[in-house]
């Protein structure tokens, strides 16, 4: 039953009523055991992975549409195929004269594609692939390409493609040295069609679509501009779009690709199926009405009236003398129409902000500068506070700070606006550099366009990362309930919708669970503890060669936003730890902590240890993540877990986040020059001086940065010790369902180990050994001040599984290069050598 994606697509009967989708352990078993993977039903569907993981489980969940009809009918051909096979005597089955382009579309494009899916969390469809219209390529004879045995070829590095040698559409995968779809090509065998045989039909009349790719988010002119989303697009991204672009949605990630286990683990993605699916894309909703004037205001006094400032230029006056006059003029549709549209169908419209200049803190009668410079609060019993209360209005539990939060309940709902007051460092210069001192237009859309981009601030750019996480991924949803009579909130399965403990492991060593078992401060062995951090180490002086010694440079390389990337298709625990204490087996599928000793795992000592932040050899047993132990056993080490606190619910709960901060990164890079399509000189020439360019495009890029780096930290975010915190007592941020410890601790062992693959790699293809690590940055002996030479092999070519160059996450970059003398000088003190080089006064950036 291993027939192609293709194959089915033209046998499927779309004619005739839909047959009702079977309960989701049927789904599952229909499509198992006529032998499709995940990834081909997506294919067929054109959803991701994770969307057909979402329908078949429980409860159940299917979806509407075009796409629910398509559903249906291929469960029913499994079902009727799988019958048919059991037949002693089965009748020949004579497919239908439907062209493959024509079969795989389910219904026009107005037929029910508005329908939203009923998913417990959104899940996209995987983005198109929009590579350039190629010529058909010469069919290669099986005597000179041939054939390979299953489990023979080798993927190629996370966000490579080449062109396949059959159909010259991308593909991931080596066949024998030379790119090819794999699937395919290995099923040809048993009869199937070969890839470039459906292809050559379609490719012609395709030859002349020049459909750009779609905007991956809508921003204010000229800001930034939208740049494909696909990790294999080559092409020129599209213009940017007007500024009264709608709200971005999330972009979906390409389907997962993991290491082939069997010969049919990842189909060949037939350009047809890429055009049939942009043919059928609605056109992008305009702004709604009620937020026709942006997501925020930046609030100044000019010519001596207190004037807000919007996103695209335009300036409305505000007579708001009081800030509870303030806050009734910024909800009241009537004066002005602030806010920005939910990110997900399960969640709320944002709030609008309200951003205050010195002058105009000064106009509310507020300090320009807070007394208090611990807490950063306004007192309780201040004028301005008092009036807001006797006005009705309520602060949130932090009170009234640099980013206040006022609300109000009235017919029963809650009307918020957030205020932001820039005297009081309300934007974090480690962040936002100088962008606070800015003048009000440019602020406002500085602000206005990472609001489109990423989300409304609300708050550090930690604050807006968590803001961010749960706007994409609701925690609860509106359900009807018989009993009530009406819309109740209900939990959805696959998101934090629930405060957890951590694993005694997991626990920072402030928290109650630790003050518990070692009531003495500072007591608690650091074997007992999860310590999955990123890796910090130099190799000591007296194993640098002879020949890297000759060498006249060091060059380093950053990886670019290497715990972003980390996030991707990363499972995470969505429930509470079950503790499993005697000696269970490892499962890479389960997140959590294995308790375990891997001290004796042997590695050469030019590179660092892979298990520890050190780079030292482990002890004894430790805690270690799950991404840290499945690395272990990738490097032929055994592994017998001692016991373990693992999650049997989880989700790859960060991907929505993930592909929101990639588009938004990739587009603003884009804009500042540095595109997916440059070559690896380009790509240098590029970063060396893309930070000369708009500097409010710098900035934004910074912020970006900076809200990926925070948000993965705010998930073990600490008590602010030293102002009235004692030892073992629980802190605020112990209450927030986003407060996870263990999606930290994972998400940085992913990054760590990520990073020592590519240097293992380049070690044993290259001979390549790395002086310095520090978090994201490795240093290299070079010869000259160009990063390049490091990551070709001996044959010039990039090196499989090593380094690549590039602006996608994951990918890596030039971070500066200096003189062999200067680094074994530093060396010789014991001195991270890539902590200091792209500081260092001598820096020469390739």
């Amino acid at each position: 039953m291993l027939d192609s994606v293709e194959a089915v697509l033209a046998r499927l009967p779309m004619d005739g009523p839909v047959p009702p989708l079977p309960p989701p352990v049927e789904r599952a078993r229909l499509r198992e055991t006529f032998g499709w993977t995940k990834t081909q039903l997506g294919t067929a569907l054109e959803v991701s992975r994770e969307t057909v993981w979402t329908w078949e489980k429980e409860p159940p969940r299917a979806p509407r549409g075009a796409k629910g009809q398509l559903y249906a009918r291929i469960l029913a051909y499994f079902a009727a195929e799988l019958t048919r096979a059991a037949d002693p005597v089965p009748a020949p089955l004579e497919p239908a004269p439907v062209p493959v382009a024509a079969a795989a579309t389910p219904a026009p494009a107005d037929a029910g594609e508005d329908q939203p899916l009923q998913l417990g969390f959104d899940i996209e469809d995987p983005p198109d692939l929009n590579w350039d219209p190629l010529p058909v390529p010469e069919v290669v004879p099986d005597s000179a390409v041939g054939f390979d045995a299953p489990g023979s070829w080798t993927e190629l590095p996370e966000g490579v493609t080449r062109p396949c040698l059959r159909c010259g559409g991308p593909t991931t995968f080596l066949v024998d040295g030379q790119p090819r779809h794999v699937y395919l090509e290995v099923h040809s065998r048993m009869g199937m069609p070969r890839c470039g045989s459906h292809l050559a039909a379609t490719r012609a009349p395709a030859a002349a679509d020049h459909r750009l790719p779609d905007p991956a988010i809508a921003v204010a002119e000229p800001l930034s501009a939208p740049v494909a989303s696909d990790e294999t697009v080559t092409a020129p991204p599209a213009p940017a779009p007007e500024p009264a672009a709608p709200e971005p949605e999330p972009v979906a990630a390409p389907a997962p690709v993991r290491r082939p286990a069997a010969p049919a683990r990842r189909p060949a993605a037939a350009p047809s199926s890429s055009r049939r699916k942009a043919a059928r894309k609605p056109a992008e909703k305009p702004v709604a009405p009620e937020h026709a004037d942006g997501p925020l205001a930046v609030l100044d006094i000019t010519d001596g009236a207190l004037t807000a400032h919007l996103i695209d230029g335009r300036t409305v006056p505000c007579p708001a003398r009081t800030l509870q006059a303030l806050a009734a003029w910024s909800l009241d549709k009537k004066k002005i129409r602030l806010g920005a549209a939910k990110l997900h169908d399960n969640g709320f419209d944002q709030d609008p902000l309200l951003v205050l200049t010195t002058a105009a803190v000064e106009h509310f009668g507020l300090p320009v500068h807070l007394e208090d410079q611990e807490d950063l609060r306004l007192p309780a019993d201040h004028k301005v506070v008092k009036n807001l209360t006797r006005a009705g209005w309520e602060l949130t539990k932090s009170g009234f700070g640099p980013w206040p939060r006022i609300f109000k309940r009235l017919d029963g709902k809650r009307h918020c606006v957030q205020l932001a007051l820039l005297p009081w460092r309300a934007l974090e210069t480690r962040a936002w550099g100088t962008a606070g001192d800015l003048p009000a237009p440019e602020l406002a859309r500085l602000l206005g366009t990472f609001a489109r981009m990423v989300i409304t601030p609300r708050g550090t750019v930690a604050v807006t990362a968590e803001e961010l996480m749960t706007a994409v991924r609701p925690p609860t949803k509106a359900v009807w309930s018989d009993e009530e009579n009406k819309y109740i909130s209900a939990k959805v399965p696959d998101t934090l919708h629930t405060v957890v403990d951590p694993a005694p492991c997991e626990a920072p060593e402030e928290h109650p669970l630790v003050a518990a078992d070692y009531p003495e401060e500072g007591s608690r062995p650091a074997s007992e503890a999860l310590d999955e951090e990123a890796c910090i180490w130099i190799r000591p002086i007296n194993l640098v060669t002879d020949d890297e010694r000759a060498r006249p440079n060091v060059a380093a390389l950053d990886v670019s936003v290497a715990f972003l990337a980390a996030c991707r298709r990363l499972h995470v625990g969505t429930g509470p730890a079950i503790h499993r204490p005697h000696h269970p087996d490892f499962d890479p599928d389960l997140p959590g902590s294995w308790y375990l000793d891997l001290s004796h795992a042997e590695f050469d000592p030019r590179l660092p240890n892979p298990f520890t932040s050190s780079g030292q050899r482990p002890e004894g047993p430790a805690w270690y993540a799950t991404p840290t132990v499945a690395y272990a056993i990738e490097l032929g080490v055994e592994v017998r877990p001692i016991e373990a606190w693992v999650r049997t619910t989880h989700s790859p709960y960060l991907q929505l986040w993930y592909e929101r901060l990639r588009a938004a990164y990739l587009s603003a890079m884009h804009d500042l020059g540095v595109t997916a399509d440059l070559d690896d000189e380009a790509f240098i020439a590029a970063m060396a001086t893309y930070k000369d360019g708009d500097p409010a495009l710098v900035t934004l890029v910074n912020a970006i940065k900076a809200t990926a780096k925070s948000g993965i930290g705010k998930l073990r975010q600490r008590p602010n010790l030293g102002v009235d915190h004692v030892f073992g007592d629980p802190w605020p941020a112990l209450k927030r369902v986003t407060w996870r410890p263990d999606i930290r601790a994972a998400v940085l062992s992913k990054a760590r180990t990520n990073m020592h693959r590519k240097m293992c790699n380049l070690a044993d293809t290259a001979d390549r050994w790395p002086l310095a690590v520090n978090n994201d940055c490795v240093v290299y002996a070079t010869d000259g001040l160009s990063p390049l030479p490091v990551l070709l092999g001996p044959d010039g070519q990039p090196i499989r599984g090593g380094f690549r160059l590039g602006v996608n996450p994951g990918s890596v970059k030039p971070q500066g290069s200096q003189t062999m003398t200067w680094a074994l000088d530093l060396l010789a003190a014991e001195v991270n050598i890539a902590n200091e080089i792209k500081d260092a006064s001598l820096v020469r950036v390739a």
